[in-house]
């Protein structure tokens, strides 16, 4: 077995420490810093950025002059707890995480021009908003240890997107006090306070986050789970309200929040609740398993949420003696969930029928490999480092070898876990396993289930369709998180030829999804005749629509199969998936030119007229695609026609039109990789590019200096395009 650990320069000091974010990036956060990574094809793995905690005594106005804080104001500002976003929270679509300090500072963080770029910054301080906010809500019958402990920040949580109908998405943080009390703040590029609430009398030290639940009339519910360390844990029923208001001419919303209480989870268990994991499928409800001491408490609904029934008793498992869980993971379909405790175990439960019981072979399997990982690490140490033993100095390899045991800090899942990341160090029963680095770390990778496990296909594939069956799918993770665990499950060189090999019935599975929903992917109206209205009409049927996220899906599949740096398919393989991927490519496109181009012959109709040069650029060359690309296609054929004798109408063409109609058919000979929707990128402009299939596109910023404030068409166009048309692939940016 290969050798694929990463090093973390110390040893963590909290569970929880270890988590896989919705952009498949992996987090450890140590007293060394953040340490984030990204998992690539063939077991290998990279370090992309380090994110250290920098003194926030400048950014934070906290200042805490408790025993506490005096015992540890000599002491290095570490951070203490942290939580990824969903993906979709910021201007580049890409995830963003919270992090709180030892000295209770807040900050959110992201990377500074897009996912795969190593310079990770601090995009927003929370500090001071939380301040002004408590100090402000202080009245003067509170004692000043009440304020103090109130500015003590030490849990937050992120919850999922929410998808209003006719809004962005956006979603809710929440950060726990020692006070008991948790301000909610609303996310999407920016912060807006939405409610303070009083949860528990002591310290929150957890949160958690079902999904949201659309109540139509723009009104949406979440099951949102708070902890105390006094053992409470209760379940509130969190209700957010969309009120459209016009400032300065400008539509936005206003967002309002209920909270009430819909259970009491704490079971007469007075331990405090370490860490909450929910599951959610579609076709089969939700599950929630909860972690006090070494019990696990479980939660399960019938197809439906678990905010919208009344909870029975919990199963409850409790394992073997031990110091403690540090992680539980639920499997692909929720039908077992996986521990990992302190001690370097991992416990797989079966949690679907009547009784709770435990998985032998697939502990056995788990267990196997991580043990082989550790030993591999201690003789790779071995190499380098020197073994101090104090009480025998005749002790052979072997002996210390049989010493030598692993401690586990953390632990998450993968997209549809089947792989594990888990952070763990070495130590001795009698004294401490030194190297020369000392404190030292590692995270190391573990898949969840045998590759040659052909009896977990069908599972995989029934998860899978119920993916599919999520219009906003693309919108909730991205596609590397989606697919990667599925494709390095796949084994391409040795089942690649055969029909049910797991990446044959992915392929199947996406055409089918597209055949089923493609009958209904017909053109829709349009009810708002301004920017705003065209732009979420674009952004409703370009990336929310079924059949097309499956052929979004198979580009991904066939983009990897295919490139060398990733999954080397067999060349056989990869001549027989490009006739399909060409179809693929052609059938986004057809579907892309029909919804746009109806939408602007709507406009035109309504009376809105065309008079911007680069609008009228981007029509013509449409409908010159269509001529080229599409002329046995009667639908869009009409359409192209009604377009070309609109502009032949306008008494006096934009100069911009007239001058640069040949200059870009020569630029769509010139640069082949420009993304076709928008092929007037130049030089020395900074445009957005696909980190999976590397198309191109103007940045937002630039895109409206250039074509100026008459312009609808290309304004609306950029703006809709958050994520590759072709792959939803995020973007990075960079110059060309």
């Amino acid at each position: 077995m290969e050798l694929n650990n990463v090093d973390i320069k110390s040893r963590p000091i909290n569970i929880n420490c270890l988590q896989w974010s919705e952009e498949n990036h992996i987090s450890a956060i140590s007293p060394s810093g953040i340490d984030i990574f990204i998992p690539l094809y063939k077991s290998k793995y990279t370090r992309n950025a380090i994110v250290t905690c920098q003194d926030s005594g400048d950014r934070n106005p906290i200042k805490i002059n408790d025993f506490n804080s005096t015992l540890i104001k000599d002491i290095p500002e570490v951070f203490k707890c942290l939580t990824w976003s969903p993906i979709g929270c910021s201007i580049i679509q890409s995830c963003l995480f919270i992090a709180i300090t030892s000295r209770f500072h807040v900050a959110i963080y992201g990377p500074k021009d897009g996912p795969l770029q190593r310079d990770w910054i601090e995009v927003e301080n929370m500090s001071p908003r939380l301040f002004q906010h408590y100090t402000e809500q202080t009245s003067e019958n509170d004692a000043d240890e009440t304020l103090s402990d109130k500015l003590q920040s030490i849990s937050v949580s992120w919850s999922p997107l929410c998808f209003p109908e006719s809004f962005d998405p956006f979603s809710v943080i929440a950060v726990g006090s020692k006070a008991g009390t948790i301000t909610l703040w609303s996310y999407k590029n920016e912060l807006d306070h939405i409610l303070t609430m009083q949860p528990h009398v002591s310290w929150v030290i957890t949160s958690s986050w079902s999904r949201w639940l659309d109540l139509g009339q723009d009104q949406y519910a979440s099951s949102f789970v708070t902890a105390s360390d006094d053992g409470s844990v209760y379940m509130w029923r969190v209700i957010i309200s969309l009120i459209p208001v016009i400032s300065s001419g400008i539509e936005n919303i206003k967002i309002q929040a209920s909270v009430a209480l819909h259970a009491t989870l704490s079971q007469a268990d007075n331990r405090p609740a370490s860490i909450m994991k929910w599951y959610e499928c579609n076709n089969t409800g939700e599950k929630l398993a909860i972690v006090k001491g070494l019990k696990i408490y479980i939660w399960a609904s019938n197809g439906s949420p678990l905010i919208n029934t009344d909870l029975d008793p919990p199963k409850m498992f409790k394992i073997p003696i031990s110091r403690g869980i540090i992680a539980i993971i639920w499997n692909y379909d929720g039908s077992q969930l996986y521990i990992f405790n302190n001690e370097g175990n991992n416990l797989t439960i079966n949690v679907s029928g009547t009784k709770i019981d435990v998985n032998e072979s697939t502990t056995k399997y788990i267990n196997d490999v991580l043990a082989t990982k550790w030993q591999l690490q201690y003789e790779d140490n071995e190499d380098e480092d020197e073994y101090e033993d104090f009480d025998d100095e005749s002790q052979n390899d072997d002996t210390l070898l049989s010493e030598v045991e692993p401690i586990y800090f953390g632990a998450d899942g993968s997209g549809n876990s089947l792989f594990f990341a888990v952070l763990f160090a070495l130590e001795t029963t009698d004294a401490l396993y030194i190297t020369d680095k000392y404190e030292v770390s590692y995270v190391t990778f573990c898949p969840s289930e045998e590759h040659s496990n052909n009896e977990l296909i069908p599972s995989l594939i029934t998860k899978f369709k119920d993916m599919l069956e999520d219009a906003y799918i693309l919108e909730r993770k991205s596609t590397n998180y989606l697919m990667w665990d599925l494709l390095e499950y796949c084994d391409l060189e040795n089942e690649s030829d055969k029909n049910d090999s797991l990446l044959h019935q992915l392929d199947k599975t996406c055409w089918d999804c597209y055949h089923k929903y493609a009958t209904s992917s017909s053109i829709s109206g349009l009810t708002e005749f301004s920017l705003i209205g065209i732009i979420m009409k674009w952004k409703n049927v370009l990336y929310r629509n079924r059949s097309l996220n499956a052929l979004r899906l198979l580009m991904h599949i066939y983009n990897n199969t295919n490139n060398t740096m990733r999954l080397e398919a067999p060349l056989d393989f990869q001549s027989q998936l490009n006739p399909a991927f060409e179809d693929c490519l052609k059938k986004i496109e057809n579907y892309f030119l029909k919804q746009v181009l109806s939408t602007i012959v709507d406009c035109i109709k309504c009376g809105i007229a065309i008079n911007n040069g680069h609008d009228q650029l981007f029509i013509v060359y449409w409908c010159d695609w269509i001529l080229l690309y599409f002329n046995d296609d009667n639908e869009l054929l009409k359409l192209a026609k009604y377009l070309y004798e609109y502009l032949s109408t306008l008494q006096g063409l934009s100069g911009s039109f007239k001058t640069e109609k040949a200059w870009i058919s020569q630029l769509l000979l010139s640069k082949k990789n420009l993304c076709s929707i928008t092929l007037n990128v130049v030089e020395d402009r900074n445009v957005r590019s696909c980190i999976n299939c590397n198309r191109k596109i103007l940045a937002f910023a630039d895109s409206y200096n250039l074509v100026g404030e008459q312009s609808v068409i290309v304004k609306a166009i950029f703006e809709s395009c958050e994520k590759c048309f072709y792959c939803g692939g995020n973007f990075i940016f960079r110059q060309t």
